[in-house]
Order: structure tokens, then sequence, then C-alpha cells
């Protein structure tokens, strides 16, 4: 798999299109209750799995995929795995720009909850709330930094480069940073879909504003 640079700015094709797709399930299951030291010991297992073989990707997502001109993914395991299981014969070009925005920043470290001990699905809807908090405040999401946010307009800027060379683009990356990523591309006049899913192996198709939406 190639590792891919950014490269100069260009008008896109006719067709063009950029997916961003989430990767596929991770392979690492977390159990058991943990404190805030356990969350970011976990965050370095899940950042080292892989993904989940019994939950393979949609067979519409592979097709889609299969159509492509040039897949692209983060180089985190679980975004590797996820491209080279929908490739099938594309080279699938690995990137750092596309990796997931952090979970906690120096400005915003893990909230410390007094050392108390949560299951696993109790910090995710810790992390929720704050994400509510912020999209409320009109602020970045929680572990959203400036650093997260440059790395999002750089690769939106490569991204519409290669689309504009190579009309399809699907993207695989992570649950933050395709929202991060989503909206920069919007800046650069790509059109976000009505609908876009979260859950893992979801697709959001994107077709530039002066050509027609598939």
């Amino acid at each position: 798999m190639a590792l891919a640079t950014p490269h100069a700015g260009h008008s896109p094709t006719r067709n063009a299109e950029i997916v961003l797709v989430r990767h596929g399930r991770s392979a690492y299951a977390p159990r058991g209750w943990i404190d805030v030291e356990g969350l970011r010991r976990w965050m370095v297992a899940y950042d080292a799995a892989a993904i989940a073989l019994h939950h393979p990707p949609p067979p519409a997502l592979v097709a889609l995929v299969h159509a492509a001109d040039v897949v692209v993914a983060s180089d985190l395991p679980r975004a590797v795995a996820s491209a080279a299981l929908l490739a099938g014969t594309h080279e699938v070009r690995q990137s750092p720009l596309l990796r997931e925005a952090a979970l906690e920043t120096p400005d915003l470290p893990l909230p410390r909850l007094g050392g108390l001990r949560l299951p696993f699905t109790a910090w995710a809807l810790v992390f929720g709330y704050r994400w509510l908090q912020a999209s409320r405040r009109g602020a970045p999401p929680p572990g959203v930094d400036a650093a997260a946010l440059a790395r999002a307009e750089e690769a939106a800027a490569w991204l519409a480069d290669l689309a504009a060379e190579r009309a399809r683009v699907v993207v695989v990356t992570h649950a933050t940073f395709r929202t991060l990523l989503a909206a920069a591309l919007v800046r650069r006049g790509w059109q976000l879909p009505a609908k876009r899913p979260f859950r893992e192996w979801s697709a959001w198709r994107l077709p530039h504003s002066s050509i027609a939406a598939p």
C-alpha cells in the first residue's frame, strides 16, 4: 500500500465525487469498569487493533468502492484493514492526514470524575454529553484542537486534488475526523448528503456543487 502525499489544487472533473467511509468495527472490545487511566490504556489498544471480521461491510459499499477511481485511507490499523477488505484490486494509498482526532488534547484533558470507575458504555455517554455541550456553544467537538482542524483542511485540499484528477475518490477514515473533513470539503464547494449515518461502514457521498449529484 502506497503512502500518500498532498499535491497542488485543480478544478473537479465531470462526475467527481468524494466518498467518506467510516472504518469497520474494531477488533478490540473493552470489558469491565475502568477509570480515566484505564480509558487512556483503551485508547492505545484501540488504535493498535484491526477490525472484527465477523462484522463485514455491506455488499453495496463494497460495490461502491470497487467502482472508485482511487482509494485512500488513514494509516491506523482499523482503517488500513477496512480499506483492504473494501478495495478489491485497487491500490490503497495510506496517509496520516486521515487519522482520527484525539479524544484528549492538552487544552481539554479527559474528565477524571474523581477517579470513578465506569463501564465503557457510560464513558461513551460522558463523551456524548461533552460533544453536545460543545455543539451548543458553537465550539469544536471535544478533543478537536487547532492541529486537528488544520489537518482536516490539508486533507480536504489533497482529496479535492485527487478528485480533480481521478473523479471518484473513496476515503476510509474515522468518526470524528470524518465530520471535520466533511466540513472542510463543504467550504471547498462539495455537497453533504442529506442523511449522514455514523455507524461503522457508513458512507457519505459528496459531489461537487458545480456537478449534479448522482
